[in-house]
């Protein structure tokens, strides 16, 4: 058979349909006036002699095809009263049993029954959910269809929310006694962690509550370390949040999947790296930059364009181990605690908590640690360095140098080849690079010199 012949048939039939039909629209009294028309203009051309030409007259009947096309227009516009009554039928019906808000973080819509407001819980609008809606709607005799519940609930008529400014916006005043420090001291009576906790919170907060002016990324994490398991920090952790943003933390971060990593950090609260130390050490760069990020550029579901977003969540960690940081000059990003008794997770005065950091990022007070205080982050993380092979064998050979005190300064080739001819073997598959960050971890100063770099060491 052709098919091509057979396709060009149906489509001049079709063509011819339609245009039969358009001939059928116009009104009947339309051909009398345009042969009228034609008529009377034949008479003046056959009186004057000649054809002079005259202003062509609209016809009469355009401007009824006009309206009648726009009539159309109108009566497809304005909705049918079946329709206007099911709306409004509908529309009371979900008025009174349920209470709807559209989620901007996760662009959710959520509800929760009236009969069970006190529990004060939204929950995701499922598929299943609707259809129970929509059932119930039957029931009390509403002839609705299940498309008509989803519409009038992901429109924007449903009103928008912001979980963490909710939270703030309603929180009362604070009565100016200081929680944070006792907060912290549930975990540490340390001063310099108690003092970092509580600016560490502060950021938090200042990210929550909108407060972070986007020059300044909570780039810094707490991490609670024991040598023993059972002594609460993830409880802590995860204690930290109000009952009413527990949604907002997991534990569950895959720095092998950084995409959905950046998404956790524009919908999250609080991200747990939990177990810290096995964190492998090629990913920590990874995981430095995911720090430093104050916005983030993302195309979320069912969107054609990326879009920038604000990051809400903060880092925080745990380890059961001491030798958890490899990058001394990262190191600064992270305030390790040792944690060395059970913690208090019990009687934590959220509200309290955060309307007095609420009422310190009103006043102006910073949120960010300055580079005084990031020195002494690295200063005191150096007992949690991670101990590899060149570390030990330089400890064994060199030490570093007092400030005051003369030495002949080393290059690094120098120091390798002494402990390379020692150590064979512990230096198997130590490479330069290596050597100078265990330097560096060590505290030896480096200088500069006119024949490069040297450090200031003093052989054992």
């Amino acid at each position: 058979m052709d098919f091509k012949k057979i396709a060009c048939t149906a489509v001049r039939r079709w063509n011819e349909k339609r245009m039969a039909g358009r001939a059928a629209d116009v009104p009947c009294d339309a051909m009398p006036q345009a042969a009228t028309t034609a008529a009377m203009t034949k008479t003046d051309v056959a009186e004057a002699g000649t054809a002079t030409p005259r202003p062509t007259s609209v016809p009469q009947h355009a401007p009824n095809v006009l309206r009648t096309a726009e009539a159309k227009t109108i009566q497809s516009e304005t909705p049918s009263p079946k329709a206007a009554n099911l709306e409004s039928a509908l529309g009371g019906f979900l008025a009174e049993r349920y209470e709807f808000c559209f989620n901007v973080l996760t662009e959710a819509t959520e509800f929760r029954s009236k009969s069970d407001k006190g529990n004060g819980t939204f929950r995701p609008a499922t598929e299943r959910d609707l259809n129970a809606i929509c059932l119930e709607a039957h029931r009390h005799g509403i002839d609705c269809w299940d498309r008509d519940v989803a519409r009038m609930v992901h429109s924007t008529d449903v009103r928008e929310y912001h979980p963490f400014r909710q939270y703030f916006q309603r929180l009362p005043a604070w009565d100016g006694r200081d929680r944070l420090h006792d907060l912290a001291a549930r975990v540490s009576d340390s001063p310099l962690w108690i003092q970092a906790f509580h600016r560490w919170m502060r950021g938090l907060a200042a990210q929550w509550a909108g407060f972070s002016d986007g020059l300044h990324a909570h780039s810094t994490a707490p991490l609670l370390v024991s040598d023993e398991q059972g002594l609460g920090k993830s409880t802590f952790c995860r204690a930290l949040l109000p009952p009413e943003l527990q949604a907002y933390y997991t534990d569950s971060v895959d720095l092998a999947r950084p995409d959905k990593v950046e998404r956790q950090l524009t919908e999250m609260g609080l991200l747990n790296l939990d177990e810290f130390d096995r964190i492998p050490e090629k990913k920590h760069p990874l995981l430095k930059n995911l720090m430093q990020l104050s916005a983030l550029n993302l195309r979320k579901a069912y969107r054609r364009h990326s879009q920038a977003l604000p990051r809400i969540a903060s880092f925080i960690g745990t380890s059961n181990s001491r030798e958890l940081l490899s990058d001394p000059s990262g190191s600064r990003r992270f305030i390790c605690v040792l944690v060395v008794h059970p913690i208090d997770c019990t009687g934590i005065d959220h509200a309290q908590i955060y309307a007095q950091l609420k009422a310190e990022l009103e006043n102006g007070e910073r949120y960010w640690f300055s580079h005084g205080e990031e020195n002494a982050l690295r200063l005191h993380n150096a007992a949690f360095y991670r101990i590899c092979p060149a570390g030990e064998v330089l400890r064994r050979y060199y030490r570093a140098a007092q400030p005051n005190e003369k030495v002949r300064p080393l290059s690094l080739p120098e120091i390798f080849a002494r402990l390379r001819r020692l150590e064979p073997g512990a230096m198997a598959g130590v490479t330069l690079p290596k050597l100078a960050q265990a330097l560096v971890t060590a505290g030896v100063q480096k200088i500069h010199t006119h024949y490069g770099n040297r450090y200031r060491v003093v052989e054992l």
